[in-house]
């Protein structure tokens, strides 16, 4: 239906899409409408287009003056474009699909020009999302009464074969809940409870884009955490997580492991590292836990916790390079440093973990520490910032890079060929250095080498 209501989008309309109004019907649809009606700031917002009333290859053709088009698909009527000087947006016919399989994997898309506005509307996911404003005269097309929903800050499915159609909507349900703190209406958590087991057909890079919006959008993902829990799907999409419910820990720890882990995510900062590496930290802990002269204890946890964080990362098929940082900050968040400890221990401590992952390991054990009102552990990070602060303006060599010779000096001095062997000497003399800063001249080192390694080698 036609509202009366009108809202903003605080600027004027482009070139390009008044050439498509002259010719035709544009709307903004879905999350940017939605976004706006929750009062987000325009930069936040991603702008997606719904064109009625003129033919796919027309509005190509009207498309390329102003920029870069890429036909998505034919049947799919979704052009991916890039107007010049401006940021890629998705412009598409109105569709229906018709579902012939599970997982969102076998379905048929007829799109059409001539398919009503409100028909491409209730095929979507949520009502919130199935709102359109027209940028003619800024009326909106509200077939759903999501406006409505949005107003009473409820989240429902616009029909009852939803989830079967796409069960990824679910998980898209979730971090609705948590980005907007909103209710979630009866009938829609029954059909998520209904229909869990789909969350199977779903592939692990679905399943990551939605459950990294939750962690960098939500001030507490740890209620869509719970969500899950409560609801059966956190035991296909986080099975690891699932099983520390109610796994009760020591007297350093109020909560049960997944509550713990849980609240260090709404500790952490918004970055994704971060929010993933609290919310794994702690997951080796199952195995870990034994008891030791009357007190429980993990001994190791972090070990295992590191192995469980690589699987569940490489399942949701993130990046080499992410999985390794975030499985290198779970590895490392047991440090334990004294305030009276050597600055040889500092150096050592920082040569392991990286100078370039300290502010995000110390950003995890703040999460951590606060998760479990741990006040003196945070105190303990802002002494050891102190600390460290001290040795970088000392310059002294913390990686064998920093090292005032290198292999080539190493095997010319020993004799040695390219080979493992040169590498370990370098681990060797990076350690000296360490503990002796002063030795990290180009004489000291060679002498040292020349000393405990030529005739070793030879």
């Amino acid at each position: 239906m036609n509202r009366k209501d009108t809202i903003k989008i605080g600027r004027e309309l482009c070139n390009w899409e008044n050439a498509l109004l002259r010719e035709g019907e544009l709307y903004l649809v879905g999350g940017v409408v939605r976004n706006l009606l929750f009062g987000l700031k325009k930069k936040s917002l991603d702008e997606d287009y719904l064109v009625r009333g003129i033919e796919l290859e027309r509005v190509v053709s009207l498309l390329e003056e102003y920029g870069r088009t890429d036909l998505v698909g034919k049947s799919f009527g979704v052009i991916k474009f890039t107007p010049n000087g401006g940021k890629t947006v998705d412009i598409a016919l109105p569709r229906k699909e018709y579902s012939t399989g599970w997982g969102h994997r076998d379905f048929e898309v007829n799109a059409d020009p001539g398919v009503s506005v409100e028909d491409d509307l209730v095929r979507r996911d949520y009502t919130m999302n199935s709102i359109a404003l027209n940028l003619k005269n800024k009326l909106l097309i509200d077939p759903m009464n999501g406006f409505g929903d949005i107003e009473k800050k409820l989240l429902r499915v616009n029909k009852k074969d939803s989830f079967e159609e796409d069960p990824l909507r679910m998980i898209r349900g979730v971090q609705f809940l948590c980005r907007f703190k909103l209710d979630i209406d009866s009938t829609t958590r029954d059909l998520i409870e209904r229909n869990t087991h789909l969350i199977a057909t779903v592939s692990g890079e679905r399943l990551k884009e939605e459950i990294n919006k939750m962690l960098l959008l939500s001030d507490k993902p740890g209620d869509g955490f719970l969500f899950m829990h409560e609801t059966g799907l956190l035991n296909y999409v986080l099975p690891e997580l699932e099983k520390t419910f109610g796994i009760m820990q020591n007297e350093f720890h109020p909560d049960d492991i997944f509550n713990h882990s849980t609240k260090s995510c709404d500790m952490a900062p918004k970055r994704l590292n971060i929010r993933w590496s609290a919310l794994l930290h702690d997951l080796g802990k199952m195995s870990k836990k034994r008891k030791k002269e009357g007190r429980i204890v993990f001994y190791g946890h972090e070990v295992e916790s590191e192995q469980i964080a690589r699987k569940i990362l490489n399942r949701f098929k993130f990046s080499k390079k992410f999985t390794n940082n975030v499985c290198h900050l779970v590895r490392q968040h047991m440090f334990n440093l004294a305030e009276n400890c050597k600055d040889s221990t500092v150096r050592r401590f920082m040569s392991r973990v990286g100078v370039e992952n300290l502010e995000d390991l110390f950003a995890l054990r703040v999460a951590d520490a606060l998760s479990r009102g741990d006040i003196e552990s945070v105190r303990n990070v802002e002494w050891l910032k102190g600390r460290i602060e001290n040795v970088i303006e000392s310059d002294s060599a913390l990686r064998i890079v920093d090292l005032e010779i290198d292999g080539c000096d190493v095997m010319k001095i020993t004799g040695l060929k390219v080979g493992p062997r040169v590498g370990e000497i370098l681990k060797q003399l990076l350690e000296e250095v360490i503990e002796k800063p002063d030795f990290n001249n180009r004489d000291k080192l060679t002498e040292i080498v020349a000393e405990k390694y030529k005739k070793k080698d030879h």
